[in-house]
């Protein structure tokens, strides 16, 4: 059995910014920290709101350092509220791209619409993973503010153009010794985000398109195929079996572009994949 418990903040630190753009102002933290100590892994979110008025999300770079004594190795672990088909916005894939020694580049890259409408609330955008060096150690994940190179970017849509937002707070994290007590709860297990392939792609003409996806459960779905702008432009209903589904696209009516494949059931969606098709 695997065991965690709730990490203890031992210190947090809060960096108040001045503002530079009036359209609106964001604030970001680590939050649900969990060790599974017998694993020596311990997990932690990246949260996002807005600070005033809703800022429509476009980039995104959370950038911050983190002590390679207590941790290492950090990998998305999960993406979380700002992934894929987001309301009427499509993100793609969520990369650690740019990360390099004890910082930290996880990225989010609007793919199609107008962005997702971020409200005041707290909003998961991702879980990473760390390997435990040292438990005793402090990880010190640190935000680089606007004053540190390279810092945390927060784009936005104003106006349809693509513009900065600014940081209000950005809570820091300073958990120490985050395995010395073993208690009776369990981690929950990350949900595993089944692998989803279009192929060939891109694809010329009408030639076939296979799609694979391996499900968890047998279930009635849909594939659904959205264009750039987030607008669904073709859902072609199947039936998922436990286990490896290839599938085929019926793509001949769709007309040359850019778009995204998503497989969505009743309890879940899928990754968004970028799929192109060219003329003959």
């Amino acid at each position: 059995m695997k065991f965690f418990k709730p990490l203890l903040v031992a210190s947090l630190t809060i960096f108040s910014l001045g503002t530079t753009f009036a359209q609106g102002n964001y604030s970001v933290r680590f939050a649900n920290k969990q060790a599974d100590c017998n694993q020596g892994i311990v997990y932690v979110d990246i949260e996002i709101k807005s600070a005033d008025n809703a800022i429509n999300l476009t980039e995104q770079n959370y950038r911050f350092s983190f002590n390679t004594d207590a941790v290492s190795n950090p990998r998305i672990a999960e993406e979380l509220t700002i992934s894929g088909m987001t309301g009427t916005s499509i993100y793609s894939a969520h990369t650690l791209k740019g990360s390099v020694s004890n910082i930290v580049s996880y990225n989010v890259e609007l793919a199609g619409g107008k962005g997702y409408e971020l409200p005041t609330q707290w909003v998961g955008v991702g879980r990473l993973a760390f390997d435990i060096m040292d438990e005793t150690r402090c990880m010190n994940l640190t935000w680089n503010d606007e004053s540190t190179f390279p810092s945390t970017f927060v784009g936005q849509m104003v106006d349809n153009s693509r513009e900065k937002s600014s940081s209000s707070v950005l809570e820091d994290l300073n958990d120490c010794d985050f395995c010395d007590i073993a208690t009776d709860d369990i981690i929950e297990p990350l949900m595993d985000k089944a692998g989803l392939e279009v192929f060939p792609n891109p694809a010329i003409g009408d030639e076939d398109v296979s799609v694979t996806y391996l499900a968890a459960a047998d279930s009635d779905a849909s594939i659904i195929v959205m264009d750039v702008n987030g607008k669904v432009v073709m859902s072609q209903q199947i039936t998922l079996a436990e286990g490896m589904n290839n599938l085929t696209l019926t793509h001949q009516k769709l007309q040359t572009g850019t778009y995204f494949v998503q497989i969505r059931t009743n309890n879940e969606r899928t990754e968004t994949k970028k799929f192109v098709k060219f003329a003959k």
